[in-house]
């Protein structure tokens, strides 16, 4: 396990791991509008002319990004999520998914990341909104280790990608980086008998410590860290589970439990899915992420009520 990584936040095991390769690769463009991170200033002054500042621009960044990459350069956004998913949905729709144009955008502050700065800067509907487009890929990090390994895949990918990484430290020590189980796109961090808890991005944590506290019942857990396109083995793995508990920091209609629920229906897969995500009457809010965790019943000790009564 990567030590070192792991002591970084994502949005730096990012920008670290993508100047390591935009120093040996002058086509490697990294674009965003106003952030600041010392990991950022590092890359700005090592390699100026391989990033691009475009202001508050989010629109323009994406057809600035899709104009580039049909010129030959390999080009990655970094911004924070509601706004350069919120402000560029047509774009993202048009000059990158229509055209198959494979720019790299990574959002930071998934989820309640930015829970303090209200709806404006809530990234809990993102997945539904890029779903429903054709072609790209979808990832949503628990760690700095595995964005390190999104970065590597990044580079050569030949779709269009959004990267959820989120703005507070988490990393779990868990050392599951292998090739096939980074293709895998899921990792199961913990087998289990009849149950199975099924999250992506930072609210495993939740997971694991509802886990603990219902020992008694062996829980699976499983860590979905590629949502788009889920892969089949996926599938493969949760068919020995009777139910399965999907506890998201999204709303629950459009993230992956809906994107779970829909697939075992369709492939007639006999179990029961049970959906824990952010309900429309509590989506946007104020407070600290523990509190909109709370209020939307996705804290540990709420997954823990859910459970028992689902037992």
């Amino acid at each position: 396990m990567n030590k070192k990584i792991l002591k970084m936040y994502q949005r730096d095991s990012f920008i670290n791991t993508l100047y390591k390769y935009a120093k040996n690769d002058k086509k490697i463009i990294l674009i965003s509008n106003d952030q600041g991170a010392i990991a950022l200033d590092n890359f700005k002054a090592k390699i100026p002319d391989q990033f691009i500042n475009a202001g508050i621009s989010e629109q323009n960044i994406i057809g600035v990004a899709a104009g580039l990459q049909k010129e030959g350069f390999n080009c990655f956004v970094y911004s924070i999520s509601s706004f350069i998913i919120n402000r560029a949905i047509e774009q993202i729709k048009i000059d990158l998914c229509s055209m198959q144009i494979p720019v790299k955008i990574f959002g930071v502050g998934s989820g309640y990341s930015y829970a303090v700065d209200g709806p404006t800067h809530h990234a809990v509907d993102d997945i539904g909104f890029l779903n429903s487009m054709a072609k790209i890929e979808i990832f949503s990090p628990s760690s700095s280790l595995l964005v390190k390994n999104i970065v590597a895949h990044t580079i050569k990918t030949k779709y269009p990608t959004y990267v959820r990484l989120d703005r507070e430290f988490y990393n779990p020590k868990i050392n599951f980086i292998t090739k096939k189980k980074f293709r895998d796109g899921f990792f199961e961090v913990k087998k289990g008998r009849d149950y199975c808890l099924v999250s992506t991005g930072n609210i495993l944590e939740n997971c694991l410590i509802a886990s603990s506290k219902l020992s008694k019942l062996n829980l699976g857990i499983i860590d979905l860290f590629k949502v788009k396109p889920i892969n089949e083995n996926f599938f493969n793995k949760i068919i020995k589970y009777k139910k399965v508990f999907v506890i998201e920091e999204h709303f629950d209609i459009s993230g992956i439990g809906s994107m779970i629920s829909n697939k075992v229906l369709e492939k007639k897969i006999n179990i029961e899915v049970i959906k824990i995500g952010l309900k429309e009457k509590f989506l946007y809010g104020y407070g600290s992420r523990g509190l909109l965790q709370v209020k939307n019943c996705i804290d540990a000790d709420t997954i823990v009520k859910i459970i028992n009564k689902n037992n």
